[in-house]
């Protein structure tokens, strides 16, 4: 564990920022500032780069995650942005994992906003997808693993295979519960498929917890020792409430709002292929022969 970690002369460990470098500054700033470009587009240049459901094109695919109609939409998004994907940085380099963070954020920002827009496309409906919610819903489902090896690095609390997925479901049951809030109609039926969801997923969640070595009182005494360590605790503790309340933000109580719907499906599929395509790719990593593959 000495690789991962900087031993101070007090024999406390503090996040290794070493592997930070003055470049991924430039790097995590480059989607604001492209975003903010486009909104400085004519409007209907915007609205002609916009992926209509009905006809859709690989460009329009590309392009409509970066587009924002309104101040208001393009505002949301880029504090979501500052809120989510720095945590998920700090997160990373303070595991020495700043390698497979970027491999992460150059797949998210590259290649799915063509995937999500075409997966909208399963739920047929007269209406257009813009904004980069679901792409920053993408590093929230990164969260869990970032989260998971911070703990494993810091505290010794793994390993983090098992934790991560305990996380991830545990914000599924989350998603589930505040989903459910925007339906009006067949509330009875709903209610009790939500149930069945939540239930399955806290399920899968404990699972997961107790296929991990450490039990309950193990746990809490390492959280305990974290709070020793410089950084430590106010990295994770910040960390911890950003990953839990953006579920809040992402599927409130009401979806429609004007002219406009909140699309909780696009952020459930962002979240969800987040996680699964970071924590496949380390588990299949891990599998392979030779050093441990960077994501």
């Amino acid at each position: 564990m000495s690789n991962r970690n900087t031993v101070e002369s007090s024999g406390r460990i503090s996040p290794r920022w070493s592997g930070f470098h003055p470049t991924d500054i430039a790097v995590l700033f480059s989607v604001p500032i492209v975003l903010g470009l486009i909104f400085l587009l004519p409007l209907s240049t915007r609205q002609s780069l916009v992926f209509e459901y009905t006809e859709p094109t690989l460009l329009t695919a590309a392009t409509a995650p970066f587009v924002h109609l309104t101040t208001t939409h393009l505002a949301v998004n880029v504090v979501g942005y500052f809120l989510v994907v720095p945590v998920a940085y700090l997160l990373s380099v303070a595991s020495g994992r700043r390698s497979r963070f970027f491999a992460a954020f150059f797949t998210f920002v590259l290649v799915f906003p063509v995937l999500l827009s075409y997966l909208n496309l399963a739920v047929v409906r007269p209406a257009a997808g813009t904004g980069f919610s679901g792409v920053t819903m993408a590093f929230v489902g990164y969260l869990p693993l970032a989260l998971a090896d911070h703990l494993e690095v810091h505290a010794d609390v793994g390993p983090s295979e098992t934790v991560a997925p305990t996380l991830f479901f545990l914000g599924i049951a989350l998603v589930a519960g505040l989903s459910v809030q925007s339906v009006q109609r067949d509330r009875a039926t709903v209610w009790l498929g939500t149930a069945g969801l939540i239930l399955t997923a806290i399920l899968a969640a404990l699972l997961y917890w107790l296929s991990a070595p450490d039990r309950v009182t193990d746990v809490v005494r390492k959280l305990r020792g974290i709070s020793y360590r410089p950084g430590n605790a106010e990295l994770l503790g910040f960390s911890g409430v950003v990953f839990v309340s953006f579920f809040f933000v992402a599927f409130p109580p009401t979806a429609a709002t004007g002219a406009t719907v909140v699309n909780v499906y696009v952020h459930l599929l962002g979240y969800a292929l987040g996680f699964i395509a970071t924590y496949t790719t380390v588990e299949v990593g891990a599998q392979l022969p030779g050093e441990e593959t960077p994501i």
